[in-house]
């Protein structure tokens, strides 16, 4: 017969094995997502978004680093990679100036960039409705800012919700 105290050190055993198993799981809320392109597979995300699901591409470069020899050139096409890009998060900002008028100032500081900034920047995100419509109309987003101010990863350019509730793919860009 089990006594209240071998039920308490069970249900503490099986508490533990639950936690000890949590971090090697899967999210549910988030699962990775891989596509082929020309230029080599991407790993996006699926995320749930307002009762729904997108897949998130974030970060995919769309041409060679404008760095060194590139730097003042028209953007050159990219080679292809051998692994598996991680879009899972977005990429660098391009330089721009960096707002400090009015520290604090959620008006003016929110078109602050929120990732690195680097000359290589040319990125591009994309959402996508799950399931996808049939013939889903594509709809580009491109910040404006005057070449002065923005960046694609800023949460008032989050593309998710768009996606979701209009039903077309989203691409931004920086």
């Amino acid at each position: 017969m089990q006594t209240q105290h071998t039920k308490v050190t069970q249900t503490h055993f099986l508490l533990w094995i639950l936690l000890l198993c949590m971090p090697f799981g899967k999210s549910h809320t988030e699962e990775d997502f891989i596509i082929t392109t020309k230029t080599g597979r991407v790993r996006g995300l699926s995320m749930p978004v307002l009762g729904g699901t997108v897949t998130a591409f974030l970060g995919i470069p769309y041409a060679q680093p404008p760095l060194g020899s590139l730097r003042f050139k028209k953007p050159q096409p990219l080679n292809k990679w051998p692994d598996i890009h991680n879009a899972t998060q977005y990429a660098n900002s391009c330089y721009q100036n960096i707002d400090q008028a009015f520290p604090g100032f959620q008006g003016s500081e929110m078109w602050n960039p929120n990732t690195n900034l680097s000359e290589d920047c040319l990125y591009l995100n994309v959402w996508i409705p799950v399931p996808k419509p049939k013939n889903a109309t594509v709809m580009v987003w491109i910040y404006g800012g005057g070449f002065q101010t923005g960046t694609s990863s800023l949460p008032v350019y989050d593309g998710k919700f768009l996606a979701r509730v209009e039903r077309v793919i989203v691409v931004s860009m920086n």
